[in-house]
């Protein structure tokens, strides 16, 4: 069997078992061979009629778990693979093998890809979709987003469903899920504009300024003048300009903003530090700062999330300045 001599190899273990037909190792090892051959089916009644003998004879739990796998790795190769988890099932309970539950996961994976494949239905999404938009529209919330989810089993590359889903998210208040929606249909299609402002809607409604903006500004530049994001993008401006919030809700912004890794690694920046202790004592490094590309794009950020209200008194007046310098960034997005 180890030179591959199938044939010789099969003469053997058939001679054992016919000596020993209580023995169900050699009815195992026949089995073996008949799946080296690629006789797969043939193989698994030889492993059925081997457990048959084991049972009978009370053979031994390795030599039962054996066949059992065996059992499961011919059922995969006839893409019967329900049947072949429940036979690495009976394998492990007999002996505990960590290839045979490698073996399992990958027949449980396989199944599943074969499931949803088999689910695909483009047209079936469609009608999905029109379902869930009508909810929508009667204000079933909890329903639209069901239809919207079979709608996205069924085709998964359709990315108005993930669109549509986001925005009724946005209505239940479940943001985080709303935000996956959003980004799911901006990598589907990046040059969807509503994407971005819906993303950017869930963003103001999670306090999240700065990132609004930044999604704002992402969408722009994928479709320039779109009017639904020029829209969301004055609420953005507005919103860090504070228009409407009260002290209390301005303190809130800036707390929620310092739970974003991005705005602590600015503010743990040494060289950042020193920008902005020196913003606050002198005018005129407020201007030579914004000079800088990299350190007025973090300003930028740290304004816009309303963490340091002296870098904003000093970028107002050095507005002017940042905003004709050859060498600056880009100005401050005009929504």
């Amino acid at each position: 069997y180890k030179a591959k001599d199938f044939a010789g190899a099969m003469s053997h273990y058939q001679k054992a078992h016919t000596l020993d037909p209580t023995n169900m190792v050699y009815m195992n090892n026949i089995a073996a061979v008949l799946f080296a051959e690629g006789k797969y089916q043939e193989c698994v009644d030889q492993v059925e009629k081997a457990l048959e003998v084991g049972k009978e004879h009370r053979a031994a739990f390795t030599d039962l778990g054996k066949a059992y796998s065996r059992l499961g790795n011919a059922l995969v190769k006839l893409e019967r693979l329900e049947e072949a988890v429940k036979a690495y099932d009976s394998s492990l309970m007999e002996v505990k093998d960590g290839q045979v539950e490698l073996k399992r996961r990958t027949a449980i994976r396989m199944k599943e890809d074969r499931d949803e494949k088999a689910y695909l239905d483009p047209e079936k999404a469609e009608e999905e979709r029109q379902k869930g938009n009508q909810l929508f529209k009667e204000g079933k919330w909890v329903d639209a987003i069901s239809a919207y989810t079979e709608g996205i089993k069924r085709d998964p590359t359709n990315h108005l469903l993930y669109s549509n889903r986001g925005q009724t998210y946005i209505k239940v208040m479940d943001l985080g899920s709303a935000l996956k929606d959003c980004d799911k249909c901006i990598q589907l299609k990046p040059d969807f504009p509503r994407a971005y402002a819906r993303k950017a809607n869930v963003q103001l409604l999670c306090k999240q300024a700065h990132k609004a903006k930044e999604t704002v500004e992402e969408g722009l530049a994928q479709c320039p003048g779109d009017a639904e994001l020029k829209q969301v993008g004055a609420k953005v401006q507005q919103s860090i300009m504070g228009v409407g919030l009260s002290q209390e809700e301005r303190e809130a912004r800036a707390q929620e903003a310092m739970k974003d890794p991005a705005i602590v690694n600015i503010m743990q920046d040494p060289v950042m530090r020193d920008v902005l202790n020196e913003m606050q004592t002198n005018p005129a490094a407020a201007q030579k700062h914004m000079m800088n590309p990299d350190i007025a794009r973090k300003v930028e950020t740290l304004i816009a999330a309303g963490i340091n209200k002296h870098a904003e008194q000093r970028m107002v007046l050095s507005i002017s300045t940042y905003n004709c310098a050859p060498s600056a960034t880009s100005a401050p997005p005009r929504y």
